[in-house]
Parts: C-alpha cells; structure tokens; sequence
C-alpha cells in the first residue's frame, strides 16, 4: 500500500484557491508520470484478456497522438 503525506503552505489573500491550484498541479504531475495509471491498475485484478485489450488502447491512442502531430508539422 502506498502512503503519502502532502503538506500544502498558501500564500495570499484567498487560501482556498491556491489549495485548488496545488491539487490540480499535483494531479496534473501525477497523471503525466502514468501514477495514477498505476495505481487504478494494482487496484484490481486484471485478466490477461482485459490487459492485452488495454495495451492494444494504450498504442491505438498513441498512434492517433502521434499521427495528429505529424499532420499539424
């Protein structure tokens, strides 16, 4: 199990907002290492059939990704 402890200092006039902001930087961070994908996968018991139907996601939509960037150069 991973633990995490987050400490958040606010600076400013509305400590709120910039709590908002820190967690969406934090999420953002998270989401762009593959973490989040991580964990959502060890959450769960994967059969073998779901993981290859996954991988086979996973490099249609880097394809697609890659494909969108060539036609935009």
């Amino acid at each position: 199990m991973i633990n995490a402890e987050v400490r958040i200092y606010t600076r400013g006039k509305d400590p709120k907002m910039a709590l908002d902001k820190a967690l969406q930087r934090l999420k953002t961070k998270l989401m762009v290492e593959g973490t989040m994908d991580t964990v959502r996968s060890k959450r769960a018991f994967e059969t073998p059939k779901e993981k290859r139907e996954r991988k086979i996601r996973q490099r249609i939509k880097m394809a697609k990704k890659s494909f969108d960037k060539k036609k935009q150069s």
